[in-house]
């Protein structure tokens, strides 16, 4: 055992604490290159620095510059390969041994990819109950009257995607009232759970034209304390089982305490996992993703939720994410080192 727990500080690298962004300078078949922080000072060829939770070996250094060598087992494993110039990556340099450890455990060791299914507002919690209740939103459950028909008009003429959606979620199917084209202040919600304070919205092409009024009016609702959850028409015709469990999923999401951090101004991250990662996942555990060190919220079917805090969003590049990007993922050693010591069954 004291072997064990030796061999485990000895393999220690990195924190998952983001020192630094930097942008790729220049992508080759057999290395990275990207550019310098002006922080890392004391680095010299041999070294090792995380890059998006990869670990890689210093080649060559200049004032601008760190130069990398990078195996194809290296391009093929991780996410690297999706890297172009111009992309900015997560960097952090090995830790000092007498430095203040903070974070947690990453060797830079990438074990799969992942991928990004979602990104909603972490929610304020709603309003008290009982007389007076959701005083947050008086005011914008009356809207005008045009805007009360339009609603009116288009539960009547659903689109395709729309109305299979409907069709399984109506009735409390999902265990919760839902509502469809629900108006909210000046806003048509396509789907609405009041008793969750979740907006479900169904996207088509058209979206992709109009993505800052759809972000205005998404950061206004979040204002209001309701989450939103973006599915594509696409999805919902092709595979609604999948759109109906990642429903579910939102729906049973616990709102942070006020004050919490999150809940102002950050996200809730929904990831998938390749099948042989989960069994090292844990509610409140620690997970490396794109070399961040963050705690895992909660375990969906297919992967885990991450409440994203603004000082992540800011300083690293998770604050760039956009559903279905791919992320690299690192478990935790310590969940993995213990899963070794026990019986298999």
């Amino acid at each position: 055992m004291y072997l064990s727990t030796f061999v485990l500080i000895c393999t220690l690298m990195f924190t998952g604490i983001i020192e630094a962004t930097a942008a790729v300078r220049e992508k080759r078949a057999t290395g990275l290159i990207v550019e310098r922080p002006a922080s890392f000072d004391d680095l010299r060829p041999g070294g090792s620095v995380c890059v998006n939770g990869v670990c890689l070996t210093i080649a060559a250094i200049d004032d601008a510059t760190l130069s990398f060598d990078v195996m194809p087992e290296t391009w093929n494993k991780t996410r690297l390969g999706d890297l172009k110039p111009g992309h900015r990556v997560n960097v952090e340099r090995a830790m000092r041994a007498d430095g203040r450890f903070d974070g947690h455990i990453v060797q830079g060791h990438v074990e799969g990819v992942g991928e990004v299914l979602s990104i909603a507002p972490t929610p304020q919690p709603p309003p008290p109950r009982g007389e007076g209740a959701h005083k947050a939103l008086e005011g914008e459950r009356y809207p005008a009257p045009l805007l009360i028909n339009r609603s009116r008009h288009m539960r009547k003429a659903p689109t395709k995607s729309e109305a299979i959606l409907w069709d399984a979620v109506r009735n409390h199917q999902l265990g919760y009232h839902i509502r469809r084209q629900r108006p909210i202040g000046k806003y048509i919600l396509d789907f609405f759970c009041e008793e969750k304070l979740l907006g479900i919205e169904v996207d088509d092409k058209i979206h992709e034209r109009q993505k800052e009024y759809d972000a205005l009016r998404d950061r206004e609702l979040h204002a209001l304390g309701i989450r939103m959850l973006h599915v594509t028409s696409e999805e919902v015709e092709h595979d609604t089982s999948a759109i109906l469990e990642r429903i579910r999923v939102a729906l049973h999401v616990t709102p942070p305490p006020h004050g919490g951090g999150a809940g102002d101004g950050g996200i809730l991250l929904e990831i998938n996992l390749p099948p042989n990662l989960s069994p090292f996942v844990l509610p409140k555990g620690s997970i490396t993703v794109d070399g961040v060190s963050l705690t895992v919220a909660s375990l969906t079917p297919s992967g885990c939720t991450l409440a994203l805090i603004p000082t992540t969003l800011r300083e690293t590049t998770l604050g760039a994410l956009r559903k279905g990007d791919r992320v690299n993922i690192e478990t935790d050693i310590l969940i993995r080192s213990i899963a070794a010591l026990l019986p298999q069954t």
